[in-house]
């Protein structure tokens, strides 16, 4: 399978959807590591808990509740990219 490439900057912020078209969230964060030359994308965080995961705060937490829920976490490989600008998951997980 060839490697897709996308603009991570227009990619954060859209929102996902299943393969029935019901919303899913919003990609928040996109986790990558460094293989050779390339940045190879490992999984893609949803919804708002990614949101303040990605600044390392919780606006619950600086108000003293606990906040127990974790971002929605995406394999690459769930992730239908085949247009940008609308992204899907590839199955029913």
């Amino acid at each position: 399978m060839a490697a897709q490439k996308v603009h991570l900057e227009l990619l954060v912020g859209k929102l996902v959807r299943d393969r029935n078209g019901a919303k899913i969230g919003r990609i928040r964060s996109v986790h990558a590591e460094k293989e050779g030359d390339d940045c190879v994308v490992r999984h893609y965080e949803l919804g708002g808990a990614a949101l303040l995961s990605r600044f390392g705060i919780s606006a619950l937490r600086l108000a003293g509740w606990p906040m127990n829920k974790e971002p929605r976490k995406i394999p690459w490989d769930q992730m239908d990219l085949s247009d940008p600008e609308k992204p899907r998951l590839k199955s029913e997980k």
